[in-house]
Formats: structure tokens, C-alpha cells, sequence
């Protein structure tokens, strides 16, 4: 419990100590800069002793009033730029959270979706099919009518186990991370229960093995700021970079989509003169799975489509700008009290680039991140709920 509560403070204050600690060591500079231009000079006897007598006779150098005029012309510019460019960092920095806040709450309700549609699916299909298939209904005659009943089950359930797959796969293609079947030394844990995986259909068992060896999809998590930059990288209109199509490979293949495409195939054998799969049900079925694959292109959608890119250059300069004159300010009015400068330059520092920390974690809402969304959870819910309708439907057949 506590591990992780420190690797997470850590992570977090791993992106804002950087910036503090230059502007610490900006200010440390500033600071020892106008004391060494500020130290006051021994001047001559005579004008030490002409500025006794004569009050209006300057007591300082030329100089030191040169470095005093510097200091407070630069204390001028800087107090001017930082006002004038603070309504545009506002702007900025309410834009850059409100969307990342957007994309994480966007996230939290296609998912909800997603297993709506799922139990709606499960409830539709596992009332239709295991309470009055025909592998229920009567005792077989003979050993080939057996055989097509128990071909008819293992369709079933085939059938309903696709439903909790979809989820697993689309959280994995969310992720870019290969799907496991099963558990095993170097190839990471697997979501999937071993009864699940028992009465998958042997195309997507297939599909699921071939991604192992992918290397597009990552085995190390990615941090937040650096997935965030690779998409806005990868966003950008290069129309010249264009390849032509080519094939596919089985390794690159989309496990939900394809997971969506072997439900509505099932559902079309289902559905005829002699299935039990009703009209009005086919129907609702179809529905759910035209629901299911807008929620999927919704969430591709803010996996896909960060921050532009510009838009996030341009803030990072204004951090920077503010960054470079706040200390400027501060030593011209508070240098004699250093710890207030170093106090106020870091509390305020620390505060500007949080916001761009947090948002850059709550703008991929579904990687590792402890704040991003606990998709684990929500697969587990499904596969709950399709062993729940299971254990349901047996029931009411006893």
C-alpha cells in the first residue's frame, strides 16, 4: 500500500521538480548577480567628505546608479510582459485542463457503454439461446442428433464468450498492448478466465496468439507526456508520407473489431426459419453491436486525437516565459529576503507546470497510470456478469 503510494508521488513529482528546481537556480543567479552589481564601493575621501557637507551631492557611483536603473528598468519589463501575456496563459492553461478533464470523462462513459451494451447482450442472447435452444429442448434420437446439439452448444457459447472478449481485446488494442490468453513466464498476466478461454471461437483464439509476436504493440508502458507527444507526432498532415494499402498481417489484426465481426456472424447463423433467435430479437442484437462499434470508435478516437501539437508548443514557451521573468520580479522587490523569493518562485512554478503534468496524464485516460481509468475492473465486470447469466440460465433449465 505504501510502495505504491510513493512511486506515485514520485512520478508525479518527477515532472514538476524539474522545472522548480531551474527556476531555483535561475533565481540563485539573479540574486548573486544584483548583489555583485549592487556591492557598495569604497569611494574617495573628497566625495565622501563633499557628500558629508552637501546633502544634494550624490553619495554613489555612476556606476551603482547605472546597475540601480538597469535593475528597475528590468523589473519594469518583466512585470509588463508577464501582465500582458497572462491572459493569454490563462486561456491556455483553462483550455489544456478543460480538454484533458473532457477526454477523461468522455473515456468513463464509453466505457460505462461498453458494458451496458455488453449486459444487454448477454441478457438478449443467453434468454434466447440457452434457455430454449433446441439442445435443451428434447432428448437426442440418435448419435448424429446428439452430435448437432452438442455442435449447437459449443456454437452458444462460443457465441455469449465473444461478448467479455470484445472488452478485453478493445481494452488491449486501447492500450497497444498484446492480448494473453493464458498466464505464463514473460508473457504477462492474463484478464482472460481459464473457462472463458475454454469456449472462445478458434479463429479469435488464433488472432490473439499471432499478436504475441508484434512489435508494434509495446511491452513496456509509455509515460504520459511522452504517449502524448508520440500521437501529436504521429497527427500531423504529411500528405507526402502517404503509403500505398498493402495485406494486413494476422499480427496486426483488430481483436475487437474482429470480435464484432464473429458475433454478427453467429447472430446471422442464428437467425432463421428454425433458430430460436426471434426477429425482434435479431433486431435488438444488431443494434447493440452497431452500439458497441460506435463506443469503439469513439474511445480510438481520444486514444488518436491528443492535444495539436502547436497549441502545446506554444504553451510550453509561455511556461517558459513566465518561468524566466517571475524571478526577476521577485529579486527586485524581495532580494534582501531570499528564502520569500525561493519560496514564492517555487510554490508558483510547481503550481503552472502540476496543471501541465495532470493534464498530460488525464489526456490518455486509459494507459498505467494510477489516474487514469481502471479498465481491469471493467473487463472483470463483464466476465462476472457473463458467468452470472450462465450460472442464471442453468438454473432455470433445472
Amino acid at each position: 500500500m505504501i510502495r505504491p503510494a510513493l512511486s506515485h508521488l514520485s512520478a508525479q513529482l518527477g515532472d514538476i521538480l524539474q522545472p522548480a528546481l531551474l527556476a531555483l537556480l535561475w533565481l540563485a543567479a539573479l540574486l548573486l548577480l544584483k548583489r555583485a552589481t549592487l556591492a557598495a564601493e569604497p569611494l574617495p575621501w573628497p566625495i565622501r567628505a563633499r557628500s558629508s557637507l552637501d546633502s544634494t551631492y550624490p553619495s554613489t557611483s555612476s556606476l551603482s546608479s547605472d546597475y540601480i536603473a538597469l535593475w528597475r528598468d528590468l523589473d519594469w519589463a518583466s512585470q509588463r510582459i508577464m501582465t500582458s501575456l497572462s491572459t493569454v496563459t490563462g486561456l491556455l492553461l483553462a483550455f489544456r485542463s478543460n480538454s484533458a478533464i473532457d477526454r477523461w470523462s468522455t473515456a468513463r462513459r464509453k466505457w460505462s457503454d461498453v458494458q451496458s451494451n455488453s449486459r444487454s447482450l448477454l441478457r438478449l442472447l443467453s434468454t434466447s439461446l440457452l434457455s430454449s435452444s433446441s439442445y435443451t429442448s428434447s432428448q437426442p434420437e440418435s448419435l448424429r442428433e446428439f452430435a448437432q446439439q452438442q455442435q449447437t452448444k459449443s456454437k452458444v457459447e462460443a457465441t455469449l464468450a465473444t461478448i467479455p472478449f470484445f472488452s478485453i481485446s478493445l481494452m488491449c488494442q486501447m492500450r497497444g498492448r498484446p492480448l494473453h490468453l493464458h498466464p505464463g513466464a514473460g508473457s504477462g498476466q492474463s484478464l482472460l478466465r481459464d473457462d472463458l478461454v475454454a469456449v472462445l471461437p478458434p479463429s479469435l483464439v488464433a488472432l490473439a496468439n499471432a499478436q504475441h509476436g508484434d512489435p508494434s504493440l509495446r511491452a513496456t508502458p509509455d509515460k504520459a507526456r511522452e504517449e502524448e507527444k508520440r500521437k501529436q507526432m504521429a497527427n500531423l498532415n504529411s500528405p507526402h508520407l502517404i503509403q500505398p494499402l498493402t495485406h494486413t498481417s494476422p499480427s496486426k489484426s483488430n481483436l475487437a473489431l474482429t470480435s464484432l465481426v464473429v458475433l454478427q456472424q453467429s447472430l446471422n447463423s442464428f437467425h432463421g426459419d428454425s433458430s430460436p433467435l426471434t426477429g425482434p430479437v435479431y433486431a435488438h442484437s444488431i443494434g447493440l453491436l452497431n452500439g458497441l462499434n460506435s463506443h469503439m470508435t469513439e474511445l480510438e478516437r481520444i486514444r488518436d486525437t491528443p492535444i495539436p501539437l502547436a497549441v502545446n508548443r506554444h504553451f510550453s514557451r509561455l511556461l517558459a516565459i513566465h518561468t524566466c521573468l517571475l524571478p526577476v520580479v521577485v529579486v527586485q522587490r524581495l532580494g534582501e529576503r531570499w528564502w520569500l523569493c525561493a519560496a514564492i518562485v517555487g510554490v508558483v512554478t510547481s503550481m503552472l507546470y502540476g496543471v501541465d503534468s495532470f493534464a498530460a496524464k488525464l489526456g490518455q485516460p486509459m494507459g498505467l497510470d494510477r489516474e487514469d481509468l481502471p479498465l481491469e475492473k471493467y473487463v472483470a465486470d463483464v466476465q462476472r456478469e457473463w458467468d452470472e447469466v450462465r450460472a442464471s440460465c442453468g438454473a432455470v433449465q433445472m
